[in-house]
């Protein structure tokens, strides 16, 4: 696999660097990184791996054949001005930003570019990579960052106009997932005698179980649901109490969240 190199630092590049080093998909000599602050991930990457070169992209870009944007969205176009006159031609760029299109990045180099959406879950070398990719990229290049995301999540490249929201169901869903059964478990401690600390080691043992039959006996939610809710039964109660107030939620969360994806690709288009 060729050079990669990594803009920023932050949870999600730490992410990435450190599940490829562990899988061996690069020797920690092939990796750079430009970051303009050194916290504590950046301190343990670097003791970890002392070969891993740090330091301003201008002195290694052109050695990459692969180079991931991880800065938030206003700072995109910042750094690929930076970067376009230091990388090699034939480089694919590839931005895991929010809210920053294909057309936008595309606009700012004549290198092939990709989106790719990552999710927390990663680190746990699970979850779903989101991947959109720009007219130029090379089908050798679309195998190549395949692969390289291959290594710690499952890969599904989609369309852009759906990015949005596979990203509420992806990158989002740790975090509203926490909110949700955050509430669960509080509502239980309100409801009983159980401490909060019994509360969430129940139900955190019940959502991974879930997962794994989800994923391993290849069952769906209803099918689930259908195995733990006899007609008439207890758990059918709570079921139809949530069947009948989520929807609205759920609507009310993807307006939101779309609302909020619009506004950051019109501000994002407004520095581009």
């Amino acid at each position: 696999m060729t050079k990669i190199g990594l803009i920023g630092y932050g949870s999600m590049a730490d992410m990435i660097a450190v599940q490829l080093l562990k899988h061996q998909f690069i020797r920690a000599n092939e990796l750079y990184i430009d970051t303009r602050s050194r916290g504590e991930r950046l301190q343990k990457l670097e003791a970890d791996h002392p070969d891993v070169t740090i330091g301003p992209l201008e002195s290694w870009a052109a050695e990459c054949g692969m180079v991931l944007i991880c800065v938030p969205p206003v700072y995109v176009k910042e750094t690929l001005r930076r970067l376009t006159p230091h990388i090699n031609h034939d480089a694919h760029i590839v931005s895991i930003a929010a809210g920053v299109p294909v057309a936008e990045l595309q606009a700012e180099t004549k290198n092939a570019v990709s989106r790719y959406i990552p999710t927390l879950t990663s680190e746990a070398e699970t979850g779903v990579s989101l991947v959109v990719h720009g007219e130029t990229v090379s089908s050798q290049k679309k195998r190549d960052l395949n692969e390289l995301l291959s290594a710690f999540s499952a890969v599904r490249e989609i369309k852009e106009t759906d990015l949005n929201a596979a990203s509420n169901l992806t990158s989002s869903a740790p975090g509203l997932i926490a909110a949700i059964f955050e509430e669960f478990a509080e509502s239980a401690v309100r409801n009983s005698g159980l401490t909060k600390e019994e509360a969430f080691d129940f139900l955190i043992h019940s959502l991974y179980g879930t997962g794994k039959l989800l994923t391993e006996k290849n069952m769906s939610f209803q099918e689930t649901l259908g195995r733990v809710a006899t007609k008439g039964g207890i758990t059918g109660e709570g079921a139809e109490v949530i069947q009948s107030a989520m929807p609205e939620v759920f609507d009310e969360v993807f307006e939101k969240t779309l609302k909020k994806y619009k506004q950051l690709t019109e501000a994002v288009k407004g520095q581009m």
